[in-house]
């Protein structure tokens, strides 16, 4: 019933468990190269997803900085376009318009006479 024994070979029981360690080694083996490459999977897609993020939120800050640039500018225009409109009233007025005539070019009113005085340079003083 008992094969005789061999010292050097190993008995039924210790090859039972050295298979058993072997197939768990190589379970945990298994299950570590599929952690690592889900991990790597996320880790790719979360780097992706935040280049993205990156590039949208440069895109969105030079955006609003033009925005910001171009109602400064309507705002200038607009600060304009009312002194116009201010100076437009103001030459649809006849008494207005005849003092700026005769201040700027000399004109003058039947029986008025001119007499230009030298202003007063701050380096006189």
């Amino acid at each position: 019933m008992n094969n005789p024994r061999i010292y050097n070979a190993l008995s039924d029981e210790a090859r039972v468990q050295r298979l058993l360690k072997k197939q768990q080694r190589h379970e945990r083996e298994v299950h570590r190269v599929r952690r690592n490459r889900i991990i790597a999977v996320f880790a790719i897609v979360f780097i992706f997803l935040g280049i993205q993020l990156g590039v949208k939120l440069m895109q969105t800050r030079q955006i609003n900085q033009q925005v910001a640039s171009q109602q400064h500018a309507v705002t200038k225009i607009k600060h304009q376009n009312k002194q116009l409109r201010e100076k437009v009233s103001d030459l649809k007025d006849p008494n207005y318009l005849g003092k700026m005539i005769r201040y700027k070019y000399y004109y003058s009113k039947s029986g008025e006479t001119i007499y230009t005085i030298p202003e007063k340079a701050e380096d006189d003083q």
